[in-house]
């Protein structure tokens, strides 16, 4: 992965998530009106489908090329759109290019809400959050295809075949280079692609979805690759949460969802975390759901300040107590240093706890 000499600020925002990546709620599912604040108005004004599926003769006559860049129809462009233009003004600085990667429901939007929430950015309404340092992309935008013609061609958004890296890739390297883009929508509320937005460069530029460590050309731009690592059972509890209050599924629909979708995770999402820096992986506690283990995964000689314990800690003072210990291992053929907590810090008295966890690290 790319390194940039302008690391450290948002570096420093990370440490402190690092820290506090133990203090997750049992089920850290996003309710809607926050996930506004970050995704912020996903629903832009009047969404209408291009009524194109991609592969198609149809698709295929209004395929058009700019600067060696091909302009899938599907992304609803207008005529006279360039997918990359000059920026309003220098930001004086190379962005900061950061990667997150997880599956749907698992966490990166709560886990991004802590990093703006670190660093005091505000965050300006529209499609993407775009704060004053920081913007935040979600990487659905580059679905090639809208709902319906992930449909008629049989295809998840977690197939590789569904995305549009190349897209992705050119524009991620031309906002690092300080250049603006104009970059897809995908509407989560109508499953329509709109016509793209105008996106300036930010000092602090994070893309997250299902795939930002997955391609070589958006890999090799990235200052951090972060992966967060939900094991099937916490996944189902999560998603259980979410999907049952938000979309009136039934529990068993939820995991008829998770176990089709788990063939294109395997294949196309989970291998990101052997090519990631940092990984945070969440399992269920060795005492049980709903308490969680959570390990800091970190590679050594990675982009990351490495987050390391003094000691092993044992937190009392409330069921379940929780237990913090470091150690060295081998992930994916990587030298890794874990840091990692079992049980759930007493939250009658969490701020002394923190302050003890603070002071082991």
């Amino acid at each position: 992965m790319a390194r940039s000499h302008s690391l450290l600020l948002p570096l420093a925002a990370l440490v402190f998530l690092g820290q506090r990546a133990f203090i997750a709620p049992r089920t850290p599912g996003l309710r809607s009106s926050d996930a506004r604040h970050l995704g912020a108005l996903r629903a832009g004004g009047n969404s209408v489908s291009t009524g194109l599926t991609w592969p198609s003769p149809e698709a295929e006559a209004k395929l058009r090329e700019v600067d060696g860049i091909k302009l899938y129809p599907t992304h609803a462009w207008t005529d006279q759109m360039k997918p990359i233009v000059p920026a309003s003004k220098d930001i004086g600085a190379t962005p900061v290019v950061i990667g997150v990667a997880a599956d749907s429901g698992c966490g990166k939007s709560t886990f991004l809400r802590r990093i703006l929430g670190a660093l005091g950015t505000e965050v300006s309404e529209g499609h993407t959050a775009i704060g004053d340092m920081m913007t935040v992309v979600c990487l659905d935008d580059y679905h090639t295809n809208d709902r319906a013609g992930r449909k008629a061609t049989g295809l998840t958004a977690l197939d590789a075949r569904e995305n549009d890296f190349a897209l992705m890739g050119a524009q991620i390297e031309a906002l690092k280079k300080g250049k603006a883009v104009y970059k897809p929508i995908y509407n989560h509320d109508s499953g329509f692609k709109d016509p793209p937005e105008l996106l300036q460069p930010n000092k602090v530029m994070v893309f997250e979805g299902l795939h930002p460590i997955y391609d070589e050309k958006a890999r090799s731009q990235l200052d951090l690759g972060i992966y967060i690592d939900i094991v099937n059972d916490v996944k189902f509890a999560w998603k259980v949460q979410r999907d049952v209050q938000e979309r009136g599924w039934t529990e068993q629909q939820v995991r008829d969802d998770i176990n089709k979708r788990l063939p294109d995770f395997s294949k196309y999402v989970d291998p990101q975390k052997a090519n990631a820096d940092v990984i945070l992986r969440y399992e269920p506690s060795d005492q049980g759901l709903p308490y969680l283990k959570v390990k800091l995964i970190q590679k050594k000689g990675g982009a990351f300040p490495m987050i390391t314990l003094k000691k092993d800690l044992t937190l009392k003072g409330s069921k379940p107590g929780a237990t913090l210990k470091m150690y060295d291992q081998d992930w994916y053929g990587n030298d890794v240093t874990v840091v990692e907590m079992d049980g759930e810090i007493d939250m009658d008295n969490m701020e002394a706890q923190l302050k003890e966890i603070e002071s082991n690290i």
